[in-house]
């Protein structure tokens, strides 16, 4: 069953929101380019919550917390490189893609899964903002709660054209702001930096990068495609300048804020260990009169940057939804609406979740999410770059298999699946090696390494020329049918 409308009926916005869904995005609206790509990202990546890697790595010392942040970015690089070109390539988001890898039944069941993962960050950042304007202001914080919800509710109805306007026209107050706090940092307290240079506590590698993984580059890649599938159509004759700008522009945005707020958030928590790296709620004690109306207004301004990545929690957690539920519609003139609907919907949700306290169980939840994630985009990412840019159309993504072997591809279930245990439960007399590798990138390592295996001795493998001019091939194909 193909249920997919025509490209010449997708209409991207219709009364001012944006009713796309997951579907496929015209081209005459895919223009972002590599500078919009960082912009974007590193709105999405920087807000008040992100100095809490600080926190995180505060036993690691000064030196080794930065060098931990580095190796991350190198970890991620690559996949979310390679999950940006994805989205330029073929216009949908990578829970679509998902569906010849995963089969239709098997994406669907993950595409509901993220949407609750998302919801959970959503509530986290919600909680962050919340304490923060609340403590600003002395009102109850359940106010907050609602207030920051229903801001960023309103902007992912708007859609990725407007959210890309206002991570743009808004980074320079967040920079501003973040540079007065910690101008003030620095100017009230008195910090010995040179005894924060060496580790200063108990502290692991494996259990660093498992933190910074799923709070930043890895937990963020599979998402990369909802928004780059936005950017200008990829090309094989583009030049390798630009290309390259593509690649690394997301994950670069991304890891920028976590290193530059990460380490304001370390020497903020220096001075309260706990709770001293959310430096918008910090006393400042002996400023007064005009400095401190600027402190002020420069933390309301942190935590309504929350906004940012609230707003790319939220949006991928609507796509998730609709991946999963697109079907029930068929052809139905309705669709259009279940995109604002579910965000609607959604929001509300991540609101109770911020309510019901989700930032007291942040560890636990990251730790969930990493697991399922991670193996699930590198077994996409493998099967993606070998296979399906090669051999199939836009429209392959929306037919509904009409026999149980497409619907759930064990090939690829099982990997993952045995993949994301081994994150969780890890390998018994072995789990000495978490303490210098991550676990839960150890776990998507052997998940990959069975799907690969699986991959190979497989009977219908399809056999790929070696003269094949994939990206110019798969383009064209893109092109002819938009």
């Amino acid at each position: 069953m193909d249920f997919m409308p025509k490209h010449s009926d997708n209409t991207v916005v219709e009364d001012g929101f944006e009713v796309i869904g997951v579907n496929p995005i015209p081209k005459n609206e895919r223009n972002m380019s590599p500078w919009k790509f960082f912009i974007f990202w590193a709105m999405a990546s920087g807000a008040a919550l992100v100095p809490i890697a600080g926190k995180e790595l505060y036993n690691m010392g000064l030196i080794y917390a930065i060098i931990a942040i580095v190796i991350a970015l190198l970890i991620g690089l690559i996949p979310a490189g390679l999950i940006s070109d994805m989205g330029r390539q073929i216009p949908v988001p990578s829970l679509v893609v998902a569906r010849k890898t995963y089969g239709y039944m098997t994406s669907g069941a993950y595409s509901l899964i993220f949407t609750f993962l998302n919801l959970g960050y959503f509530g986290l950042n919600d909680s962050v903002g919340a304490v923060i304007l609340s403590s600003l202001t002395h009102s109850p914080i359940l106010y907050w709660y609602i207030i920051m919800g229903a801001i960023q509710i309103l902007l992912v109805l708007l859609g990725a054209k407007w959210l890309e306007y206002f991570f743009r026209y808004t980074a320079p107050l967040l920079v501003i702001s973040f540079g007065i706090l910690t101008y003030f940092l620095f100017t009230t307290y008195t910090i010995n930096v040179s005894n924060l240079l060496n580790p200063i506590g108990k502290y692991t590698w494996g259990g660093a990068l498992d933190f910074l993984l799923g709070f930043s580059i890895l937990a963020w890649t599979y998402k990369i495609s909802t928004q780059s599938r936005f950017g200008r159509p990829f090309s094989g004759r583009e030049n390798k300048k630009t290309r390259a700008g593509y690649f690394v522009a997301s994950p670069l945005g991304i890891m920028l804020p976590v290193l530059l707020m990460g380490i304001v958030g370390f020497f903020g928590n220096s001075l309260n260990p706990g709770s001293g790296w959310n430096i918008a709620v910090l006393s400042f004690p002996g400023v007064s009169g005009i400095d401190r109306i600027i402190i002020i207004i420069a933390a309301i301004l942190l935590a309504l940057s929350l906004i940012h990545p609230n707003a790319m929690n939220l949006y991928p957690a609507t796509a998730d939804l609709l991946t999963s539920i697109q079907p029930l519609f068929g052809k139905s003139v309705h669709e259009k609406w279940a995109q604002p609907v579910a965000t609607l919907l959604l929001g509300i949700g991540g609101i109770i979740l911020a309510i019901e306290g989700i930032l007291a169980r942040i560890s636990g939840f990251i730790d969930i999410l990493e697991a399922i994630i991670f193996p699930f985009t590198f077994i996409l990412i493998f099967d993606w770059f070998k296979n399906l840019r090669h051999t199939t159309r836009i429209g392959d993504y929306y037919k509904i298999p009409r026999n149980i072997k497409n619907n759930i591809k064990f090939g690829a279930l099982i990997p993952a699946s045995i993949g994301t245990v081994i994150a969780i439960f890890g390998i018994g007399p072995y789990d000495y090696i978490f303490a210098y590798f991550p676990k839960a990138l150890f776990g998507s390592f052997i998940g990959l390494l069975l799907y690969i295996v699986i991959y190979y001795i497989r009977p219908d493998r399809v056999q790929l020329s070696e003269k094949q001019n994939d990206y110019d091939r798969f383009n064209m194909e893109a092109e002819d049918s938009q």
